[in-house]
C-alpha cells in the first residue's frame, strides 16, 4: 500500500513540470534542456537532411508519417527474416517465420508490443537491438508526433503548416 501511495505522490509532483516541458517542446519554445539537446538535434537534422523550420501541410505530414513507418516496418521485417545470417548472432538463432515476423513488427510499430516468441532464444542480439528496442522508441515518438500535429490542426491557426514530421519525430 505504501508503494502505491508513494508512486501516486511522485506522479502528482512530476505531472505539471513534465507537462510544461512537453508543451514547450511541441510549441517550439525554449526549454532548460535546449543548450544540450539542440546540439544533438542539429546533428541528427544535418545527418538526415531535415530542415526543421520548413513546415508541412497535413497531407504531406500524414504521408511522411505513413511512409516513414512503412519503411521502418519493412526494414524490421527483413532483419527478423534474415537474423540467422546477420551479425551479432553468436547463439545461432534461426530466422523467424513469415507470420511471426509480420506479427512482431506490426505489434511493435503500433506500440502494442505483442510477443509470441521466447526472448533471447527467438531473437538474435542484432534483432533485439535494431528491431525491438528501436521500434519501442520510434513507435512512441511517431505517435507523439501524430498527436502534436493533430493538436496543432485543432488549434486551427493554419492547415498549411502543422509542423514538420521529421523534426517532431526527432524531438
Amino acid at each position: 500500500m505504501l508503494q502505491i501511495i508513494v508512486t501516486i505522490i511522485l506522479y502528482l509532483i512530476m505531472v505539471i513540470p513534465v507537462g510544461i516541458y512537453v508543451y514547450h517542446i511541441a510549441a517550439g519554445k525554449h526549454t532548460f534542456a535546449d543548450p544540450v539537446l539542440d546540439r544533438v538535434d542539429g546533428i541528427i537534422y544535418k545527418a538526415c537532411g531535415i530542415k526543421p523550420q520548413v513546415g508541412m501541410n497535413w497531407k504531406k505530414y500524414a504521408l511522411s508519417l505513413v511512409a516513414t513507418n512503412g519503411v521502418m516496418m519493412l526494414l524490421g521485417y527483413i532483419i527478423l527474416r534474415i537474423q540467422s545470417i546477420a551479425l551479432f548472432n553468436p547463439n545461432g538463432i534461426g530466422s523467424m517465420e513469415e507470420a511471426l515476423s509480420f506479427n512482431t513488427i506490426i505489434s511493435f510499430m503500433t506500440n502494442t508490443n505483442l510477443q509470441h516468441y521466447s526472448g533471447e532464444s527467438g531473437l538474435s542480439y542484432l534483432s533485439q537491438m535494431l528491431v525491438i528496442i528501436f521500434m519501442m522508441f520510434v513507435s512512441a515518438a511517431s505517435g507523439y508526433a501524430a498527436c502534436v500535429a493533430f493538436i496543432r490542426g485543432l488549434a486551427g491557426k493554419t492547415k498549411d503548416n502543422v509542423g514538420n514530421f521529421f523534426a517532431d519525430l526527432v524531438r
